[in-house]
């Protein structure tokens, strides 16, 4: 399947404080007609998914792990998945060695987040991604 041909279509919160991802991941993901938020906070963020502002609740947020001012992505992940009672799923994007950062696999074996992605990452790997996660979760329920 091509990544213009996605067949699953979520709402999608993206946090992240490089500006170049942001409008990147911004772009790819309304491409495959997800509905598309971003901040640059990872406070903002929080503060936006647990506010009652009319919004929907998003299924997924993709967020990067090291947040300058505010909170990390694990524990804007906590956050979220407090707030949604587990419901949102939470992809940590990180540049560092996964294997060298502890806290990234207690995070993925407590299920604070969903899955973990190694910075860089292909366009189409990332869509696959979360395709796979989506028909998976689809498929299980």
């Amino acid at each position: 399947m091509s990544p213009t041909e996605s067949k699953i279509k979520l709402r999608i919160l993206v946090v992240d404080d490089e500006k170049d991802i942001l409008l990147g991941l911004n772009a790819l993901l309304r491409r495959q007609s997800h509905y598309v938020k971003t901040f640059d906070n990872s406070l903002e963020a929080l503060k936006h998914i647990t506010s009652n502002n009319g919004e929907g609740p998003y299924d997924l947020v993709i967020t990067d792990y090291r947040m300058p001012g505010g909170i990390s992505g694990i524990d804007l992940a906590k956050g979220i998945k407090e707030h949604t009672r587990r419901k949102t799923k939470v992809f940590l994007m990180t540049a560092f060695d996964m294997s060298s950062v502890p806290e990234f696999g207690e995070a993925l074996e407590s299920k604070i987040i969903d899955e973990l992605v190694q910075k860089p990452i292909p366009n189409d790997k990332l869509i696959s991604i979360i395709e796979k996660s989506f028909l998976q979760h689809n498929n299980n329920h």
